[in-house]
């Protein structure tokens, strides 16, 4: 099954709709709409405005972590992130392996739904504000570790152009 994974970053203007899955993360449905949404942010890291456009998508699926989204959004599916950060323990089970960005979660849920293929857009990492200092070698790190993994189950990796994770 192939998947596309949908972040919020440049790139994402090179995805064209397809029969896929779809998995997007946060406010993604104001570009594109999705089978499922992931978000590992609080509410209170949203803006009003943004918060407002996540709570009114439309999303067969919501995961997240936070409960304060239970009653907020539809269809909220709780997962509980394995820790600690970066690592793939539990991706066999049913605890989701966490990095420092919701994409990366994204990435864990497609192979967890059966992806034989992933395509991610949008995970760029280049102008993001929450990747300053170490924040961008954390999460290239921990994707490196996730791709590495999902590779050696055969599923095959495609990154959209532009983002700093093509390099893994």
């Amino acid at each position: 099954m192939k998947v596309d994974v949908l972040g919020l970053g440049e790139s994402l203007q090179s995805f064209v709709p397809s029969d896929n899955f779809r998995i997007g993360v946060n406010d993604i449905h104001k570009h594109h709409e999705v089978d499922v949404v992931v978000c590992v942010d609080r509410i209170s890291a949203f803006t009003p405005e943004r918060f407002e456009s996540i709570s009114k998508s439309t999303h067969s699926k919501f995961y997240t972590h936070h409960e304060e989204w239970k009653g907020q959004v539809k269809n909220v599916q709780m997962i509980n992130l394995s820790g600690p950060r970066g690592s793939i323990k539990g991706i066999e089970t049913q605890d989701v392996p966490y990095s420092n960005n919701s994409t990366f979660v994204a990435v864990v849920l497609a192979y967890k739904h059966g992806a034989t293929e992933i395509n991610i857009f949008g995970a760029d990492f280049n102008t993001h504000p929450n990747f300053m200092n170490n924040k961008l070698e954390i999460a290239l790190k921990d994707f490196k570790q996730l791709f590495d993994y999902l590779r050696s189950k055969k599923v095959k990796i495609n990154v959209s152009e532009g983002s700093k994770l093509r390099s893994l």
